[in-house]
């Protein structure tokens, strides 16, 4: 015979505990992620046909939303869509980029790539890059298609190398690039990088930029201080000065950074806080305080 349930045995199972937001938040992340990449899959084995390798789609959208804010100036924020789709089976070399701004020259030169000030100009387009290293050089050239009304297409050759003499390396780059709107321009850069310890670098990054089409050469050298306070976190004190050829050559505005960012999930999540001090010819080089945010959520 069956025995009889006890009491115990007829009381209702403790309630789970509900995931909290953070949770959710990071398997939501995840399971989008994964569509992307199951989407970007099957698009690269119908293109190709069949599977020719076992490489990972590593597909990736990012979010990336920044603020700006500057004494005299209205607040402003910027969004930018990054897709960088991977297609490992019809291409070792190239693959493609769809983005709400142009990305190579928005990473251009000094002032973009460690303090950006002004929102980038929304501009969708198509990136095909197409990559090639050369012994030590590594080549690419990307055109890009832009619709803006009508489609505008630009082009970007770069070559660069990084040279490891063990206490410091060497980051030469020569990039030369056509944009319908600016005309052809040449930009260069000589960056040092000296690995002072485990958590602190130091370099010296100089670039300068001639856009054609308007005869302006713009030269950027900073001088950037960066720590690594933990697996997640770093810091970096950055001074810029910026000099152009119009009227004449001259020092056009000099600016002091220090900026914090965090790895708040890796690959999901992360952040920067910049504030900043201006001094620019067009204000008479008086003060003028800043601050930028920049959040970017990937997929």
């Amino acid at each position: 015979m069956t025995p009889l349930l006890s009491r115990a045995d007829l009381a209702e199972e403790p309630p789970k505990p509900s995931e909290s937001w953070e949770q959710m938040f990071i398997e939501s992340d995840l399971a989008i992620a994964e569509w992307f990449n199951g989407a970007a899959q099957g698009l690269d084995l119908f293109l190709a046909r069949k599977q020719l390798t076992r490489k990972q789609n590593k597909t990736t959208i990012k979010l990336e939303n920044s603020t700006y804010s500057a004494e005299g100036q209205a607040l402003k924020n910027n969004l930018g869509v990054n897709v960088d789709l991977k297609l490992p089976n019809v291409e070792e070399y190239w693959h493609l980029k769809f983005t709400s701004y142009d990305e190579i020259e928005a990473n251009r030169g000094v002032r973009n790539s460690y303090l950006r000030e002004t929102p980038r100009a929304t501009n969708y387009g198509t990136t095909v890059g197409l990559f090639k290293k050369l012994g030590n050089v590594r080549t690419a050239f990307q055109p890009r298609v832009e619709f803006q009304g009508r489609l505008k297409i630009s082009h970007s050759l770069s070559f660069e190398s990084v040279a490891d003499l063990k206490k410091y390396e060497v980051n030469p780059k020569l990039e030369f690039y056509a944009n319908p709107d600016k005309g052809a321009g040449i930009f260069e850069a000589l960056n040092f990088n000296f690995k002072l310890s485990k958590t602190n670098t130091l370099t010296f990054a100089n670039d300068g930029d001639y856009q054609d089409k308007i005869h302006l050469y713009t030269v950027n050298n900073a001088v950037s201080l960066g720590r690594m306070l933990n697996d997640k976190e770093n810091m970096s004190y950055t001074a810029v000065f910026t000099s152009t050829n119009q009227p004449c050559y001259h020092l056009d505005s000099y600016t002091f950074a220090v900026s914090y960012s965090r790895l708040v999930y890796k690959n999901i999540l992360d952040f920067q806080i910049s504030p900043h001090v201006d001094f620019s010819n067009a204000l008479s080089f008086k003060r003028n305080l800043g601050l930028t945010l920049n959040v970017d959520l990937i997929f």
